[in-house]
């Protein structure tokens, strides 16, 4: 089983805007993907972060989600929606493999 966890800083002021977003986003890949995207933030720490966790059975089923993506136009015109929630070079991917 594989999991994955993208994480991103959000711009200050933008919280609630970027948690709408995450939430139509993560609706977007489930309906075009059928992977079920998690949202979550921090418990401590700093307040202004967010993350999207997966699991995937494998490697070869993240890759295809991928591809899957970059062919949806809703998905690509929703992402165009993220300009200015996010501070800039913060995402993090974190792939992991569970036991």
């Amino acid at each position: 089983m594989i999991l994955v966890q993208r994480s991103v800083s959000v711009a200050p002021g933008m919280l609630s805007a970027a948690m709408a977003f995450a939430s139509e986003i993560s609706t977007q890949v489930k309906t075009t993907t059928g992977i079920d995207l998690k949202i979550a933030v921090p418990v401590g720490g700093n307040a202004a972060r967010m993350a999207w966790i997966a699991n995937y059975e494998n490697l070869a089923q993240y890759e295809a989600m991928g591809l899957k993506l970059l062919a949806d136009q809703k998905y690509l015109e929703l992402i165009k929606k993220a300009a200015g929630l996010f501070v800039p070079n913060t995402f993090h991917d974190e792939i992991w493999r569970t036991l």
